[in-house]
């Protein structure tokens, strides 16, 4: 997501300033751990006026590890724009078609770490974009995402993938994502967006995208979820995006256009 963002911002002119934390993808780019390093010794290098933060911290246990890397990073970032990339899996997925003004209620532990910086976002900035994305997928850097890429290697080796029927999510193409959130950030809008496409099954999502792709759908099978599930299966995650349609004027490409 951090490369397509950074190619996006040089299509509207803007000059990008990359960081990773173990391998660089990208020349020049800068070395910088989240829970260990403090952010404004790359501001002492270079200037810069928004910071994104699309990295997956929120898989981490140590909430408190967590809070207190987080609190360090956005008060190192006080008078810059912040724009901190979420997802849908802030809500617990009981109702579906959320909207940004819907209180999150998350389940699991990556949905409370969600909670927890987008709390802390909102009380640090005063300059804040926070984007709620759902099934990111696609091509990107010339990688198929791992989702997909996954499910076409073990259809390949003739295996059997169960996806579910009733499991629905948003799905949009990364260089769409990445586009839209350049948009917003360059907006100057404060506030939370989703950043999504159609409700769709798991199962029409990977039947679409299998098809785009012209692989077999032959082993793929669509089944339910179990009546006792893991609460890592949310049922109903999808996320309404006409806020994002108003403010940009993007209109989100389907899964079968994305990967033709």
């Amino acid at each position: 997501m951090g490369g397509e963002i950074a190619d996006q911002f040089s299509k509207v002119g803007s000059v990008s300033l990359v960081s990773h934390n173990r391998n660089p993808k990208f020349s020049g780019s800068i070395k910088f751990d989240f829970f260990q390093d403090d952010i404004k010794k790359i501001f002492k290098e270079k200037e810069v006026s928004i910071v994104f933060l699309p990295a997956k911290i929120e898989f981490i246990e140590d909430r408190e590890l967590l809070k207190n890397a987080m609190r360090r990073f956005l008060v190192g970032c006080q008078g810059k724009r912040i724009v901190y990339i979420s997802s849908d899996g802030i809500f617990d997925g009981e109702k579906g078609m959320y909207l940004e003004n819907e209180i999150p209620r998350p389940v699991t532990l990556y949905g409370k770490n969600l909670e927890l910086c987008e709390k802390l976002v909102q009380e640090f900035s005063d300059n804040y974009l926070i984007v709620r994305p759902s099934y990111i997928f696609g091509y990107s850097g010339g990688k198929l995402d791992s989702r997909l890429s996954k499910a076409v290697e073990a259809i390949k080796r003739g295996e059997n993938i169960e996806r579910f029927t009733n499991m629905y999510k948003s799905p949009l193409g990364v260089k769409q994502v990445a586009e839209v959130i350049v948009k917003l950030s360059l907006s100057g809008y404060k506030g939370i967006v989703h950043v999504a496409g159609p409700r769709m099954s798991v199962y029409e999502f990977f039947k679409e995208g299998l098809e785009a792709m012209k692989i077999s759908t032959k082993n793929l099978i669509g089944v339910p979820m179990p009546k006792e599930r893991s609460i890592d299966f949310l049922a109903d995650t999808s996320l309404d995006y006409s806020l994002m349609e108003k403010l940009t004027n993007v209109i989100p490409t389907g899964v079968r256009e994305t990967l033709l």
